[in-house]
């Protein structure tokens, strides 16, 4: 449940986060305690408003906050995973400090899509490189390693990743699946873009 609050002037009164309670408890009766509670404010809010959201468990985001999230959903479709982003909003810190949180998911997520492009990246050079059609994890993690990624990973983990960018959802690579770990091999399809 969530309450989009513009002011007039800089702050947010206490009656921003009242209205969302008495709202909330009469629209969603029982359910109201177990919802997640947001509000979009431009302003800061006062001292009061911003004790009433922290008792409350309420998430204060400032727009900029919602529009990050919005354009990297638009932009990487399937990168906002709702199941992860559920628990970051009903855990503490609540009020204003929420913005913060929710900035580090954003960021994480983006963390996330850089190692994936940066292993697209390696598939494709070494490919290239090479001259072959598919490449073994195995040949693939020395150039990883090799490459300055932006995080080390291990061999299982960089199968885990390749495994995921070869999925049909994704359909960044290609997989040709072999009896274990070792033998499957991959092959690129499309690169991962991302605009920082």
């Amino acid at each position: 449940m969530g309450e989009c609050k513009a002011t007039k002037s800089e702050t947010v009164a206490d009656g921003t986060p009242a209205q969302l309670i008495k709202l909330g408890h009469k629209h969603l009766q029982e359910q109201y305690n177990c919802c997640i509670k947001i509000i979009m404010a431009a302003g800061q809010l006062n001292r009061h408003a911003n004790k009433t959201a922290i008792g409350n468990h309420m998430n204060v985001i400032r727009p900029e906050t919602l529009q990050r999230l919005v354009e990297l959903k638009a932009k990487q479709p399937g990168s906002i995973d709702l199941l992860q982003l559920k628990p970051c909003l009903e855990q503490q810190p609540f009020g204003e400090e929420a913005d913060a949180k929710v900035n580090r998911y954003i960021d994480d997520v983006r963390e996330k899509l850089k190692v994936r492009s940066h292993v697209l990246s390696i598939l494709k050079k070494y490919l290239e490189t090479t001259g072959s059609k598919r490449a073994s994890v195995d040949s693939l993690s020395g150039a990883f390693s090799m490459s300055n990624p932006p995080k080390q990973l291990s061999r299982e983990e960089l199968h885990e990743i390749l495994v995921e960018l070869s999925s049909p959802l994704t359909g960044y690579a290609g997989r040709i699946k072999g009896d274990s770990l070792g033998r499957d091999r991959f092959y690129f399809l499309r690169d991962l873009l991302l605009d920082d």
